[in-house]
C-alpha cells in the first residue's frame, strides 16, 4: 500500500469518528463545537489536574472564555463570569470557582458543592 493510500485512510477514519463541527483535542479525544461558538472557541490553553476532598480528582480544561470541568463521570462546560474573589465558570446551574489556593464546584441553585476543597496536583 503506497503512503498517499495510508494517509487517505487515516483521514476518513478520523473524518468519520469526528461529529458534525468536531474538533479534535491534542491528545486525540474528540471534542464538540457549538454551531455558535467564535473560531478558535475550543483551543486548549491549559489542562489543570485537582484533587479535592474525599480523594476526588478533577481534571479542568481551559479554553477561551470557558472551561470543560470532568470529576466523578461527569463533565460540565461552563462559560467564563465575573470572578469576584477568583476565576469563576459558571453556567446550567454549576459555578468553578478557583481563587488561586484551592477550588470548588458549587451548584448555584442549592448551594450544595459536589466537589470541595480542591488543590491543583499539577
Amino acid at each position: 500500500m503506497n503512503p498517499f493510500t495510508v494517509v487517505l485512510r487515516v483521514g476518513l477514519c478520523l473524518t468519520a469518528l469526528l461529529p458534525a463541527g468536531g474538533t479534535a483535542f491534542a491528545d486525540g479525544a474528540p471534542g464538540l463545537t457549538t454551531a455558535s461558538a467564535p473560531a478558535g472557541q475550543d483551543r486548549v490553553i491549559e489542562r489543570v489536574v485537582f484533587r479535592c476532598q474525599g480523594g476526588v480528582r478533577v481534571q479542568v480544561t481551559r479554553m477561551p472564555n470557558r472551561a470543560r470541568i470532568e470529576f466523578a463521570g461527569q463533565t460540565r462546560t461552563l462559560d467564563l463570569a465575573d470572578g469576584v474573589n477568583g476565576v469563576r465558570y459558571r453556567s446550567g446551574g454549576f459555578a468553578w470557582v478557583n481563587d488561586g489556593k484551592v477550588a470548588s464546584m458549587q451548584n448555584t441553585r442549592s448551594g450544595a458543592q459536589p466537589v470541595s476543597g480542591c488543590v491543583r496536583v499539577n
